[in-house]
């Protein structure tokens, strides 16, 4: 009966296999090369839902459907392992700094995505079961799927800043309706966020005023944003 439990016993077992499978087909070189074409090569675009990237990795691990739903995940290792192949093509030489080696190396994933050993994470959920309740810690207070989405929000806006990054080349035009286009974007998965952020928090215990007050919003915006957003998930 306790999911979560069974989540961490079973993660690895499930998912490894198909692990395996991407990361050999990502070792071909052909397909660094469709990320190269499909990233618009030395005219940078952002990366199209419907590119041929995506389409045939589908095709070659089985799965039609893993393109259209990885492509819209803009936090996910797939993407950042995508952006560094652009990245390497364009700077060859690669980036100065304290985060040179994570810019060059396309293998490298973030620490949120690096899952833990199945004893250190039945280890926390004991914790978190010791002390629960809204003031105790976010982990025990608010659901699983919950935190997910909102750090998949928060990747997506990430990779989004980054892909603009490297937008300015081209006409005006072109140059003006890339960089709005990804702001507009952003914007909206940053609204996304701290509405999901501001739920989880008042579901989990903490006063609307002080989650209004933090998220610079009056109590009645709040109000109603969350009633929005309630109804929304609902339905």
């Amino acid at each position: 009966m306790d999911l979560e439990r069974w989540r961490v016993v079973g993660r690895d077992p499930v998912i490894f296999p198909e692990v395996v499978a991407v990361a050999d087909a990502l070792l071909d070189p052909v397909m660094t090369d469709l990320v190269w074409a499909d990233s618009g090569g030395e005219r940078p675009r952002p990366l199209p839902a419907d590119g041929e990237f995506f389409r045939r990795l589908g095709e070659r691990v089985g799965r039609p459907w893993l393109g259209p739903v990885v492509a819209v995940d803009y936090g996910n290792p797939l993407i950042v392992w995508m952006g560094t192949v652009v990245r390497l093509r364009r700077r060859p030489e690669g980036l100065v700094g304290p985060y040179a080696r994570f810019d060059q190396n396309l293998w490298w994933v973030r620490q949120e995505h690096q899952p833990s050993t199945m004893a250190a994470g039945l280890r926390v959920l004991g914790r978190e079961k010791k002390m629960p309740g809204s003031g105790t810690n976010w982990r025990a207070a608010v659901p699983a799927e919950q935190r997910f989405v909102i750090t998949n929000l928060l990747g997506e806006v990430e990779e989004q800043l980054q892909q603009l990054g490297g937008a300015q080349v081209g006409t005006t035009a072109e140059v003006t309706k890339s960089l709005l286009e990804g702001l507009s974007r952003g914007a909206d998965l940053l609204d996304q966020v701290l509405l999901r952020v501001m739920v989880a928090a008042v579901n989990a215990g903490v006063r609307m005023e002080e989650a209004a007050r933090w998220a610079r919003l009056s109590e009645e915006e709040a109000g109603e944003a969350l009633g929005m957003h309630q109804g929304a998930d609902e339905e």
